[in-house]
């Protein structure tokens, strides 16, 4: 969402930066609560692929297939928290 107020001179100010390249670059601010749970899912799920291919060499084939099976669990819901965090349509 762009949040567009007007300063003493009745300029528009809108949150982003100028950039000499492209332009008006606008800034939008997440969440606190998506940018935390993005640590926490990365977190796990990278910590359950390494533990995955930790046991692949070690043999353990049904623990592998469960730390395989909790990765992708944690990346389907990386991409469930990615679209609330998508800005909406039209803003």
């Amino acid at each position: 969402m762009i949040y567009v107020t007007e300063d003493d001179e009745g300029k528009e100010l809108v949150d982003g930066f100028e950039d000499p390249d492209v332009g008006m670059v606008l800034v939008r601010q997440v969440p606190l609560g998506i940018v935390f749970l993005r640590i926490v899912i990365v977190t796990l799920m990278s910590f359950s692929a390494a533990a995955g291919i930790f046991l692949l060499v070690a043999g353990a084939w049904p623990l592998t297939l469960i730390c395989v099976a909790l990765t992708l669990v944690f990346m389907f819901l990386m991409f469930f928290v990615e679209s609330f965090a998508a800005p909406e349509e039209g803003s």
